[in-house]
């Protein structure tokens, strides 16, 4: 049995097309969006959980998971924490913050309302913007395994996101989704919209205050329209608990001239599954994805990225950058796909790994689908090891091997955290994944 907060329910009751019209009654949503949640619902119920031949999700039950709550559970904190910085001395224009699925707080810079950014909690927007939600929902795609159909059904929170027409933000928006809870299903949605002609930086990261000693869930997907002329930047940094199963959706639309860059580290969790999906669905449009990550113990991590050239003269880009100790295992799932009449796409993706010692298994499944003749289109994949000849030079040099190593680690993700736009982003990768290396030094997996 689990309580709810008001009554005790199986858990089986809280998965039910019951509780799915109950969250919406109790929201006041409008009638069509119960019926996508009840549509996605039913597809929870024959779709099956995700997964690949190199990937199978084990070890969650979805029957042993209470999903987040309204309001907090008695005992477990009411909201998130309030950070000792306001948005303002914390140099954001707005820091919107999730705990556990439920109980958001969204704070503001004094400078962000005049300029007309519209910036809610997805639950406010539904009742004071329904028509920019109902849009949003309409591009996602339909889903395809029973998870992401239960995050559509079940979604409480997430930060909605509107720039005006020729509005750039100098400073970013912030968004710090938190799990603590274990036996808990968090879900959230999130959508960004930038009009043409403006320009927007939105911070996200992932994170625990506390290890989390049972399995947990977290579900999140975030949907980007990048309007005509515009730019965007999104950049990631997941480090969740070893015992959270992570899955993350991300898709974006991409107008002529508009400009997305997406960046990525993944460090925690113990499986994460991410989807990327850009639309480049304007001539000149171009993306630019780069994605980092540091695996250890049993972790998996199951990574895709798929560039889609709907127009002529667009160009993507897409570097993926990964070091595995342990016996954890990656894997990375490439497509790109020009369309017919698509003349002009430019399009490149690679990713490589590196192999810390004799456990970890990586690969990579790097695909093209083309359908015009004048494109320029390349792929690349390698697994390699620790160089030992490297590595004995640099004991020669006075390092230990554990120095030698590091450096070596260090000098093989550079180049690729380089391409990060954002530099205090770049700085925050270096400093995770030089904690992620002293946390991991010396270590074996059970």
């Amino acid at each position: 049995m689990t309580t709810n907060g008001t009554s005790a329910q199986t858990n089986v009751e809280l998965w039910s097309r019951q509780a799915v019209e109950t969250l919406s009654r109790e929201r006041g949503e409008p009638d069509w969006l119960l019926a996508w949640r009840l549509e996605h619902w039913e597809a929870a119920q024959r779709l099956s959980m995700p997964g690949s031949r190199y990937t199978q999700v084990r070890g969650l039950s979805l029957e042993e998971l209470t999903p987040a709550p309204a309001a907090a559970i008695p005992g477990e904190a009411a909201s998130p924490p309030r950070p000792e910085a306001t948005a303002e001395e914390e140099g954001v224009a707005a820091r919107y913050a999730l705990l556990d699925g439920a109980a958001p707080r969204i704070e503001r810079s004094s400078g962000l309302q005049p300029k007309g950014v519209l910036l809610l909690d997805v639950e406010e927007a539904v009742r004071e913007h329904p028509e920019l939600v109902r849009e949003a929902l309409a591009a996602l795609p339909a889903p395809s395994d029973r998870i992401t159909a239960l995050q559509q059904a079940f979604f409480r929170h997430g930060l909605f996101a509107v720039i005006p027409r020729d509005v750039s933000l100098e400073e970013p928006l912030k968004v710090v989704q938190e799990v603590t809870q274990a036996d808990r299903a968090a879900f959230s949605l999130g959508v960004l919209i930038a009009e043409p002609g403006s320009s927007v930086t939105l911070l996200e990261e992932l994170v625990s205050s506390r290890e989390v000693e049972r399995a947990a869930l977290h579900v999140g997907s975030l949907y980007v329209r990048v309007g005509r002329g515009a730019e965007v930047r999104v950049a990631s940094v997941e480090n969740l608990p070893t015992r959270v199963f992570h899955f993350a959706r991300r898709r974006a639309v991409v107008e002529a001239d508009g400009r997305l860059s997406w960046t990525l580290g993944w460090l925690g969790g113990r499986l994460v599954m991410s989807h990327v999906e850009t639309v480049l669905d304007g001539p000149g449009a171009e993306v630019e994805d780069v994605q980092v990550f540091f695996t250890d113990g049993r972790q998996h991590f199951d990574l895709t990225s798929n560039l889609l050239h709907e127009k002529p003269h667009t160009r993507g880009e897409v570097n993926v950058k990964g070091a595995l100790k342990g016996k954890s295992k990656s894997v990375f799932w490439g497509l790109i796909r020009i369309a017919p009449g698509a003349q002009g796409a430019n399009a490149f993706q690679a990713e490589r790994s590196l192999i810390l010692e004799d456990g970890p298994r990586s690969n990579a499944i790097p695909s093209l689908e083309i359908e015009a003749n004048d494109v320029r289109c390349t792929h690349a994949a390698a697994t390699s090891q620790l160089d030992e000849e490297q590595i004995f030079y640099l004991r020669s040099r006075g390092l230990s091997e554990d120095e030698a190593q590091r450096t070596i680690v260090e000098g093989f993700f550079e180049p690729t955290l380089e391409k990060i736009p954002l530099e205090s982003v770049r700085e925050r990768m270096r400093e995770l994944l030089h904690r992620k290396w002293q946390g991991t030094a010396g270590a074996k997996a059970a």
